[in-house]
């Protein structure tokens, strides 16, 4: 006898553990939720992670050779100085980093050649960082806006490349 009721105390508590539709619906709705947005950051990784188009590569390139020129102006003192060089580096890093991907993304050796002028006006601008060079020494300025003005006209090339494909297409 004792086995009977041991038996149906089992099934009652297993059908109590069955949830309710109350419940299923609010674990669905979480799934739901959790689903949404995971796509919405995939979304925003991939506007963050994408390449920019040849026109937007060129305006950051027109933005540098301007950051570029500006360090040959005189500055208040060499703090201020190494500040906007460090962030004229950092800048072409970066465009260096991303025509080096483009390049080998579109297997283009114009966007390669970008990058590699940009590497060569690093070079150019990296004593002055670290204090080898002084600012009022504008050699290595002047090479280094000579090395982006020779990419922009490599990115010029591009575009109107870029012009006469969608014109034929």
């Amino acid at each position: 006898m004792s086995e009977l009721t041991l038996l149906s105390t089992e099934a009652a508590e297993t059908v109590q553990d069955v949830p309710s539709a109350w419940e299923l619906a609010m674990q669905y709705i979480i799934f739901g939720v959790i689903i949404v947005v995971s796509i919405f950051i995939l979304i925003l990784i991939r506007k963050r992670t994408r390449l920019p188009r040849h026109a937007d590569l060129k305006k950051r390139l027109d933005s540098l050779l301007e950051e570029v020129r500006a360090l040959s102006a005189p500055f208040e003192n060499r703090m201020q100085f190494v500040k906007r060089v460090s962030h004229a580096l950092y800048t072409v890093d970066n465009l260096s980093y991303i025509s080096a991907v483009m390049g080998e993304k579109e297997r283009y050796s114009d966007l390669s050649a970008i990058s590699s002028l940009l590497g060569e006006a690093h070079s150019e601008l990296a004593p002055y960082k670290f204090g080898k060079k002084e600012a009022e020494e504008g050699e290595g300025l002047a090479a280094a806006e000579e090395k982006v003005a020779r990419a922009i006209a490599v990115a010029d090339t591009i575009l109107s490349r870029d012009k006469k494909i969608k014109k034929g297409a």
